[in-house]
């Protein structure tokens, strides 16, 4: 995600095995604070607030992967949703 915020590259997709949350958390907050964002493979944004509020919260959170698009604007990251999407 670090590429797309540099402008090296324009998106990133991960939809096979997913990022853990300590991996994905520093990407995401260097892409969101350039413009870009991270979608979920819904098209729903993931939010940068991960809702930690206790250690229980924290533990729960690293057993969780997550799959997304990251792109460097909303309409690039759902015209890459929709691609995903096409059947044929």
């Amino acid at each position: 995600m670090c590429h797309v915020a540099a402008g090296f590259s324009d998106a990133m997709i991960e939809f096979a095995k997913g990022f853990a949350t300590w991996d994905l958390a520093p990407g995401h907050y260097i892409l969101q604070a350039a413009g870009g964002v991270v979608l979920d493979l819904q098209g729903r944004p993931i939010p940068l607030d991960y809702r930690f509020g206790t250690m229980d919260d924290i533990r729960k959170a690293m057993d969780h992967r997550r799959k997304f698009v990251a792109a460097s604007s909303l309409p690039l990251a759902r015209e890459i949703l929709s691609a995903m999407t096409l059947t044929g």
